[in-house]
């Protein structure tokens, strides 16, 4: 919870790193400045007991115009202030303001990711006001407000839901056949991208809905990425203080060492799907991953929340399970290398791809994030999982890039999604070799192509309708 303060001008600060330079002037003294008394700094913090509260907050609309909130902006979002800050007749700084507002547009951006990753359908959320405060079960912020949706709650501090099970829907809204996957009762191996690990062989496991774990060496410091998408789960607050406990003792173990001048951070995703431990040395990496490895493992700290669009794998199957039975490498093929190819010409691609594209590209691809990958002749199709699945083709000529085409909005000739199939080509094996598509077509009996004409006629009704169109 942010904390204010008022400075000389009557003007109030956010105090802290997220407050203007004034603010960060107040955090950074030992005593209040001399033009401001020591009952203007005023702490917004959220008491033991909700009865205790004597300052309670108040909810304010921020206006489309004026000189308090400058903004302009016509949307009504709601901001928490204490009221001491509300009564007074001085302005909050407009720069504090701006950084408020952004914070608060993120916050309600949870409904939509909420919806996204819901089981049910015909969500109605809200928001409600309460008379007395209620406390979150996460961040321990007792607020006046909610959003209400999904028989849950959403906290507008901490942005999770609490005061539910989220267990099997129940009620009219629950479809008859999409459900909340249901937990394992015994660990579970994580599929593991970007590094090896001692005795560990990826290729051995059979599910592709397992926990992953995902390591990203950035120039001199790593990320290490633990993420429940493909289980239909979220990370509990036992496990995400697990991990927290995890963060505390490496950064006590680098505290001395002049090689780490970073801080070393936890970030929860918006739905607590993933954990990102942000900061590690990479010659750290192994040993942090193995400290981790039961917390991100164990289904004891794991809640069911439905699987969202990058869980589509699982919806293929008529009664989907974690951890599933389709061999990994079939999803991931390139964690039977671990290397990319040398067959891949990167020279071409690189030089009709704008630089950024190229390493987001890369870095999809470095992650397992090209799935469902085929390579027939010259012809590439994949899935690259993104913010959603995007389908993605792409024409080769000796290995060497020519053209691509993706589903996703990006406009640029060649966007990170190409990238990353182009450079997934190279761990799958074509079919074809040597032989033309041609030579094949000619050396085949006339019995042998209508059977192959019936069997895809079968199953996919476009090509039954073009047989019809064309021989009609």
């Amino acid at each position: 919870m942010p904390t204010f303060a008022r400075s000389g001008s009557g003007k109030w600060h956010v105090v802290g790193p997220d407050g203007c330079r004034y603010g960060e002037e107040f955090a950074a003294e030992s005593e209040p400045d001399e033009t401001v008394t020591a009952t203007d700094i005023v702490a917004y913090e959220p008491p033991e007991d909700p009865k205790q509260s004597s300052s309670p907050s108040v909810s304010i609309s921020l206006p489309t115009g004026g000189s308090s909130f400058p903004r302009g902006r016509t949307d009504d979002q709601r901001l928490v202030l204490p009221s001491t800050v509300t009564d007074s007749d001085s302005d909050l700084c407009g720069s504090c303001c701006s950084e408020l507002e952004r914070q608060q547009n993120r916050r309600s951006r949870i409904i939509t990711g909420l919806k996204q990753v819901t089981t049910r359908r015909d969500i109605d959320w809200g928001q409600a006001d309460h008379n007395t405060r209620r406390a979150c079960d996460w961040c321990q912020a007792y607020e006046f407000t909610t959003n209400n949706g999904l028989g849950a709650t959403v906290c507008p501090a901490c942005q999770r839901l609490f005061e539910t099970p989220l267990g099997e829907p129940t009620d009219d809204a629950a479809p008859e056949t999409d459900r909340l996957p249901e937990s394992p009762t015994e660990p579970i191996t994580p599929i593991v991208f970007g590094t090896t690990l001692p005795e560990y062989d990826p290729t051995e496991l059979i599910g592709s809905n397992r926990p992953l774990i995902k390591y990203r060496e950035k120039h001199k410091y790593a990320n290490i990425v633990f993420e429940l998408e493909r289980t239909g789960h979220g990370f509990s607050a036992e496990a995400i203080n697990a991990f927290d406990q995890i963060r505390l003792n490496y950064s006590e173990t680098v505290a001395d060492n002049d090689d780490h001048q970073t801080k070393v951070s936890l970030d929860v995703g918006r739905t607590p799907r993933t954990v990102t431990l942000e900061g590690i040395l990479p010659d750290d990496h192994v040993d942090v991953i193995e400290s981790c490895w039961e917390v991100v493992s164990d289904p004891e700290g794991w809640f069911p929340l439905g699987w969202p669009q990058q869980g589509y794998i699982h919806r293929r199957e008529a009664d989907p399970s974690v951890p599933g039975d389709i061999p990994v490498t079939e999803e991931f093929p390139r964690l039977q290398t671990q290397q990319r190819s040398l067959s891949v010409d990167t020279e071409t691609l690189r030089s009709v791809t704008d630089s950024g594209r190229y390493e987001r590209g890369e870095r999809y691809y470095k992650r397992g994030a090209v799935t469902d990958i085929a390579r027939v002749d010259n012809l590439v199709e994949a899935t690259v999982q993104g913010s959603r699945p995007y389908d993605v083709q792409v024409t080769l000529s000796n290995g060497s890039y020519v053209e691509g085409q993706c589903s996703c909005p990006d406009d640029a000739p060649t966007c990170k999604h190409v990238v990353a199939a182009v450079l997934a080509s190279g761990d799958v094996e074509a079919v074809g070799g040597d032989q033309s598509l041609d030579d094949l077509l000619e050396s085949a009996s006339a019995n042998d192509l209508r059977t192959i004409l019936r069997t895809l006629a079968e199953d996919d009704v476009k090509i039954r309708k073009h047989i019809y169109d064309e021989l009609d």
